[in-house]
């Protein structure tokens, strides 16, 4: 990366208010939002949130190797850095995410959805890269902090992006894409995450629509078309395709098992047939890659960088990674996030898993349900139950009505804790050896911490 001080304020719509500071030798190679990080000949973008200020830190930065602020304040603190004022620094953060990026003339994939865009982000990227050097989205940098961040650290040597885009309200896909100037636009499907914050599932698809917004012209849709809400959309004012299981789609599959660890399926596209083996198991894996296929032929991909992208997958950390102990315990750990949907894709999981045991759902709270969280808990529960789980265990204040649900479908064994703690008191009573052992629950369960524990179990 290299911008001036220049470009800087011409694409922040910015005010220099040190010009002295404005030396034309002047570079900048690195931008962030963290104070503490060492940023050789860097910008320093300082937030400001409900409980914190980025400003308090302008006067620390020049000691790390920042040469340039933004501030949102009409004073310089340190005139030994270049300080350009602006309205917002979170918007100006985006904005100059917009100008780097169209610094690149590389295909952009944007990617949203209610759940999968973690693991659909994966396979796009995988199934890119058996033609191109592909860059992603990495971790949870999917918000109006986190994707300009990204895309700051696209370089001359990529030749694709992938990029994910998360968000909790109306406006925040608009700023996304606006900001990330996307070729092509996946939206994974329409569930119920957020549903708090947007009101209904029609809300949600409003909210994710907005990815159209940033959309190049002459760009591609691609929408989940076995999703009862994308699959009415018409009247778009981009081309569009669909992909599902339902031989209506565009891309469909067909003939879905698996073999150990791996899914297989026959995917037809309008080009040919593909015989697909994914290193992940689970239907939701063919959506997954049926989408991918879908992108990689709108890109001109082969049938061969196609399948040696597919190989190349590999799930990412805590999302439905199985894990096989000396004891003979399988753990499936799909600990990272939960919504209704992402539950009933992990349970399907577990009941085709060929466990030597049983099979234990251990589920924790999903949040941002609002009013809708005790019906939606409760349904899970139920879904649990006709998956013949042969043990359910339910974590949390919430997940309380996941196990009352199941109680009123299925006889078999279940246990609920209030807290991990008291779950952890009681696990060498609940779990055996040789039992197949799902993990999920919302991010802020951290449901993490309970795999080490269940691994303990002999």
């Amino acid at each position: 990366m290299k911008l001036s001080i220049e470009e800087i304020v011409g694409a922040v719509n910015g005010k220099l208010l040190n010009p002295l500071a404005n030396d034309s030798s002047l570079c900048i190679e690195h931008i962030t939002t963290d104070s503490r990080k060492h940023m050789e000949k860097g910008l320093f973008i300082p937030l400001k949130g409900e409980r914190f200020d980025g400003h308090d830190f302008i006067g620390s930065v020049y000691d790390k190797g920042a040469i340039a602020t933004l501030t949102m304040n009409e004073e310089v603190v340190d005139e030994r850095m270049a300080t350009i004022l602006v309205k917002d620094t979170k918007m100006a953060l985006l904005d100059l995410g917009c100008f780097y990026r169209k610094q690149f003339q590389i295909p952009v994939i944007g990617i949203t959805g209610s759940v999968g865009k973690t693991s659909t982000k994966e396979m796009i990227s995988a199934v890119l890269s058996g033609k191109w050097n592909v860059h992603k989205t990495e971790g949870n940098f999917n918000n109006e902090i986190g994707l300009p961040l990204t895309l700051f650290n696209i370089n001359t040597l990529h030749e694709a992006a992938v990029i994910e885009m998360g968000m909790n309200h109306f406006g925040e896909i608009h700023n996304l894409t606006c900001s990330a100037l996307p070729d092509v636009a996946v939206i994974t499907n329409v569930g119920t995450s957020h549903i708090e914050n947007l009101g209904s599932r029609e809300g949600i698809l409003k909210a994710k629509l907005e990815i159209l917004d940033g959309l190049h012209e002459e760009g591609l849709l691609v929408i989940n078309g076995d999703n009862d809400l994308l699959s009415t959309l018409n009247d778009l004012p981009v081309k569009s395709i669909s992909y599902g299981l339902m031989p209506t789609n565009d891309y469909w599959a067909k003939d879905i098992h698996s073999e150990g660890e791996y899914t297989l399926a026959t995917v037809i596209s309008p080009k040919q047939t593909y015989q697909i083996r994914i290193k992940a198991l689970g239907e939701h894996m063919v959506y997954n890659t049926l989408a991918a296929i879908a992108v990689a032929e709108h890109f001109g991909l082969t049938e061969e960088e196609v399948m040696n992208g597919i190989a190349s997958y590999e799930p990412a950390k805590m999302r439905m990674h199985i894990t096989t102990l000396d004891s003979g315990l399988t753990i499936i750990d799909d600990t990272y996030n939960a919504s209704p949907d992402s539950m009933q894709a992990a349970l399907k999981v577990l009941r085709d898993y060929d466990a030597k045991g049983r099979k234990v759902a251990i589920l924790g709270d999903m949040f941002e349900m609002g009013e809708f969280a005790p019906k939606l808990h409760q349904e899970v529960g139920q879904f649990a139950a006709e998956m013949a789980i042969d043990v359910l265990i339910a974590i949390g204040d919430l997940a309380k009505h996941i196990y009352e649900g199941y109680k009123r479908k299925s006889t078999k064994d279940a246990h609920y804790f209030e807290t991990k703690e008291a779950f952890i008191e009681n696990l060498m009573h609940v779990i055996q050896k040789e039992d197949c052992v799902l993990l999920k629950a919302s991010r802020g369960m951290h449901f993490e911490a309970l795999i080490e524990e269940v691994g303990k179990v002999k």
